[in-house]
């Protein structure tokens, strides 16, 4: 009996059923790897398009072509396929569907879930995917470009709380106009931060509520391209007039630690050790990390980078446990960045593509901190 590849999923929602058969849709749908063939057993409602979107190598299959019955469900169509083509254990991706799993096991067929990436290839791109990142990645920097232009042309009030058109300014005003440039662009918004203040000592906190001059401003923006799936990823930090003396530093600090990393990367270069490198150039700059009486972080405590594709987070990572060098063909972005609760957070992001004797910063926007 044969052993073949079996995801169930739905493309938007599965970087991995993308990357095999480039379909995309809300729906979960079946694709099979039999002796080195792709197809796809999809729904009516779905065939046709799926014919139209599909890969070239893939094969579009109808779910009842598996079974005699009217309605099947996705375990029905993989035992009868199963079946025709005389397969009698799956490899499966580590987060198959375990109700499916439980009923694919009833029906006789084992199933064996990999431990690593289900596309170990995934993690070095060719240069179609290149492009479509750089696209998203330049999405992102005209959705932050017009951010500063919007913070530029705010006014201070009495109180130090930013105005614009006659409102007081929030974070939540700020993280609309960054996603209407998103929206507009072609990309899904997802999960936009656009924090100032204390909100920015806490990496993820998405912000809210009025903005201060004098504060910094973190605006992470990562925006994945409904046409093909692919992410950018850009985080520019700026403040609205004079920062405190420790507010510059740190923002000093980060573009040095981010600038060095970026030099250091290549073929052959161990992600932890850039990591490091990154944490000991901003201690010795006067910024240490480490862990407050009430248990909270502060400083640098995630890791530098991560690899982007079409999923916002994959392969490789660039943090202290990061021990396989890179190999060429890697995005990765370098992100160090210092967050301290008494005064906020500076973070700095820039996406790089790893080449064969280097690496090359596809980011292209400014670094500039303060907006008057």
């Amino acid at each position: 009996m044969k052993t073949a590849d079996l995801i169930i999923a739905a493309g938007d929602a599965s970087a991995d059923m993308r990357y095999a058969t480039g379909f995309s849709t809300s729906d979960a749908y079946i694709w099979l790897r039999v002796d080195g063939k792709c197809m796809m057993l999809v729904s009516a409602l779905e065939f046709d398009r799926a014919r139209n979107e599909r890969k070239k190598h893939v094969e579009v299959l109808r779910d009842t072509d598996f079974t005699s019955l009217v309605r099947p469900t996705f375990a029905d169509t993989v035992l009868g396929a199963a079946s025709k083509f005389g397969i009698g254990s799956f490899r499966v991706p580590s987060n198959f569907p375990l109700g499916i799993a439980d009923r694919l096991r009833a029906g006789g067929v084992k199933l064996m879930a990999e431990d690593g990436a289900f596309f170990p290839e995934r993690e070095w791109k060719d240069a179609d995917e290149i492009r479509m990142i750089t696209d998203a990645l330049r999405l992102a920097e005209k959705a932050v470009m017009h951010a500063r232009e919007v913070i530029g042309s705010c006014s201070v009030t009495k109180e130090g709380v930013l105005q614009y058109q006659g409102e007081i300014f929030t974070s939540e005003m700020l993280r609309r106009e960054i996603d209407l440039i998103l929206a507009a662009g072609g990309a899904m918004p997802t999960g936009t931060i656009a924090a100032a203040g204390i909100h920015a000592a806490c990496p993820h906190d998405r912000g809210s509520g009025p903005i201060r001059a004098g504060e910094p401003i973190v605006m992470d923006v990562f925006p994945r391209m409904l046409k093909n799936g692919y992410w950018g990823d850009l985080t520019r930090t700026v403040v609205k007039g004079r920062p405190a003396d420790v507010v510059q530093r740190a923002f000093d600090a980060v573009c040095k630690a981010r600038d060095a990393a970026k030099k250091a990367l290549g073929p052959g270069v161990v992600p932890g050790a850039v990591h490091r490198a990154a944490e000991a150039s901003m201690t010795s700059d006067g910024f240490p990390t480490g862990r407050s009486e009430n248990g909270s972080y502060y400083g640098f405590f995630h890791g530098l980078g991560h690899g982007v594709g079409l999923d916002i987070h994959e392969l490789p990572h660039l943090n202290p446990r990061g021990i396989k060098p890179l190999r060429g063909g890697e995005v990765i972005t370098v992100e160090p960045g210092l967050y301290y609760p008494e005064w906020g957070g500076i973070r700095m992001e820039d996406m790089v593509y790893i080449t064969a004797d280097g690496a090359e910063c596809l980011t292209q926007i400014t670094s500039d901190f303060v907006i008057e």
